[in-house]
């Protein structure tokens, strides 16, 4: 008869694994169909600035309608009034996948308010919160959600909500998704948009990582909009990287935001790093001052076509700097140690992600084992969808070079973890200390891995 000693060690051990494999509570394990993403957002609001019938739809495996709100009083789907937005909605996944019949289209439902001037930035919608509050209203709002995306040809639905604010908020989000997932039916895409970080600074709140891994089939990373442009409250006062790789002086870059999901439970296969496609623009204070945390006093110029002040589209960047060239001195500068480039034009200055940005950090990504990349917006690219084509022949290079030297047995690099925060970083950071981590580390499967160790021990022992 076995020793009770090891009967209890046994039981231990299969408890423990069973813990380690199951799913969260209330989810669904999903079975995994996607195996890469090149995503681009598609801001319905900004169509004119690049038309879908302008778009090389075979660039992308993924392309997301942005976006549909909740309605302010009634809590409920707010469908487009204007009859050109809503052509656009109906037409979407039709006239894309026309041109590329393997792309699946996703519907994002949103915070109101979405648009490159608050990338990264929360955008408090009471009306959301409301119905992501109330189980009822709830359960209203994701089955139209769901038939709507149905009906208009989408293949799924990404849930955009910047950003919880509160650890209750956060619950009901983890509610709102649980609902989205019974709801949809098989194969239907449920995907999230999410703060750069898992932490939300400022809010104290932590997403439901483990939740959100089991229920969704990827995390859209909002890896940018960390330095919003102004000089108001909230709004730096120098001049800064919008969308750092690294920064040694504070967790505010793409680095520590990855790290954070991969070691708050989601794995790296589930996980789908942002690149933005606009720039953040000042006005500097001293046109001679031009360099990394110089002194501004405004948020950039207003873009006739954006529409908006202190951000422009990549398109705008480009002609800025084609424009400025016969009015005044023009500047452009790539910072090795941060993946950051900048353009200065005069008075003006913007940080934006350029094509030398774009290879490093889709480099990252891949070594870092991650699901793909999503383009915020791609209606903010150039002509000739620049950053769209080099993004997707990068991302395409990085995964076959990730593939053997994952296949010759060569051990991937581990990203850099940051410093704490800091309140400001005027000046680029010297290269950052890397530092062990895992992407997809899991305290109960040691637990597990450790208790059938000393079983192996005790049944030596046995003999």
């Amino acid at each position: 008869m076995a020793h009770p000693n090891l009967l209890l060690c046994t039981a231990i051990s299969v408890c423990l694994a069973a813990t380690a494999l199951a799913p969260p509570p209330g989810t669904t394990q999903q079975a995994p169909t996607t195996t890469t993403v090149r995503a681009g957002y598609y801001f319905a609001a900004d169509a004119s600035l690049q038309p879908l019938a302008h778009l090389d739809a075979s660039l992308y495996t993924h392309l997301c309608y942005s976006s549909l709100a909740v309605h302010p009083t009634r809590r409920t789907l707010q469908l487009p009034a204007d009859p050109a937005q809503a052509r656009l909605l109906a037409t979407f996944s039709r006239s894309l996948k026309a041109k590329n019949p393997a792309l699946r289209t996703l519907l994002s439902v949103a915070t109101a308010g979405t648009d490159a001037a608050t990338a990264g930035a929360a955008a408090p919608d009471p009306a959301f919160a409301a119905m992501a509050a109330d189980p009822a209203s709830r359960a209203a709002f994701v089955d139209t959600a769901v038939q709507a995306a149905r009906e208009n040809g989408f293949d799924g639905i990404d849930v955009a909500w910047r950003f919880p604010a509160s650890a209750i908020e956060m619950a009901d989000f983890g509610f709102l998704v649980s609902d989205f997932r019974a709801a949809a039916p098989p194969g239907f895409l449920l995907t999230t948009t999410v703060y750069f970080s898992n932490h939300v600074f400022g809010a104290g709140a932590d997403y439901p990582s483990e939740a959100l891994a089991g229920s969704l089939d990827w995390v859209s990373v909002m890896a940018f909009g960390l330095h919003p442009a102004g000089a108001g409250p909230g709004s730096a006062s120098f001049t800064a990287f919008d969308a750092p790789l690294y920064d040694a002086a504070s967790h505010f870059s793409a680095s520590y935001g990855v790290v954070s999901w991969l070691d708050a439970g989601v794995p790296a296969g589930k996980v789908v790093m942002g690149l933005p496609l606009y720039g953040r623009s000042w006005f500097l204070r001293n046109k001679a001052n031009s360099g990394v945390g110089a002194p501004v006093v405004a948020a950039g110029p207003k873009q006739r076509g954006t529409n908006t002040t202190g951000a422009m589209s990549y398109a705008e960047v480009q002609a800025l700097a084609a424009t400025g060239a016969g009015r005044a001195p023009v500047m452009t500068s790539y910072d090795n140690a941060s993946v950051s480039s900048y353009l200065a034009v005069g008075d003006v200055w913007v940080a934006f992600d350029g094509a030398a940005v774009v290879a490093e950090k889709l480099g990252f990504a891949a070594r870092r084992g991650l699901l793909g990349y999503f383009l915020w917006p791609v209606n903010y690219d150039d002509a000739n969808l620049t950053v769209s084509r080099r993004a997707s022949e990068v991302w395409e290079q990085s995964r076959v070079s990730s593939d053997l030297r994952n296949a010759t047995g060569v051990r991937q690099g581990k990203a850099p973890l940051e410093l704490p925060p800091a309140l400001r970083s005027t000046a680029p950071a010297s290269a950052p200390v890397p530092v062990p981590m895992s992407a997809s580390f899991s305290w109960n499967k040691l637990d597990a891995h450790l208790h059938f160790a000393v079983l192996i021990l005790l049944l030596h022992q046995q003999q």
